[in-house]
């Protein structure tokens, strides 16, 4: 039987994790200069992430109001810094001596780290109070 926590890992994290699998099987076969990793891709995963958490927060029952409103706002606060990521990181691939795109994926990995980390923590801490 496949659980709540278990529909979000296939669904958000699988589906998010697109972009960064599409890229490392274009560098493992290309014959040409394509880097491993970019900022872009967990750019990516971090805002599926979030909309993800956004979206599940209204089918779990969470007991205090102030509560539910802290997380949608602290994935908002999430989306934004994405979306300042991605600007970043789209500046940093036309001037590269303005940016140092290594700390933009190193950022950027960090913070879907601890985005992606968030969701499984709420995911199962409110599994078992979803509505059916």
């Amino acid at each position: 039987m496949i659980t709540s926590n278990n529909k979000w890992l296939i669904h958000t994290l699988l589906v998010g994790l697109i972009p960064v699998l599409t890229r490392l099987l274009t560098w493992a076969t290309a014959s040409s200069n394509v880097d491993p990793l970019a900022a872009a891709d967990f750019i990516t995963l971090g805002l599926i992430v979030h909309i993800s958490i956004i979206n599940e927060m209204e089918h779990v029952l969470v007991s205090e109001p102030a509560f539910k409103a802290l997380l949608n706002g602290l994935s908002m606060l999430f989306i934004t810094l994405y979306g300042t990521l991605y600007a970043v990181s789209a500046l940093g691939e036309h001037h590269r001596e303005l940016i140092n795109i290594t700390y933009v994926l190193y950022g950027s990995l960090g913070f879907c780290i601890t985005s992606t980390t968030l969701g499984l923590v709420l995911f199962q801490r409110y599994a078992n109070r979803s509505l059916q």
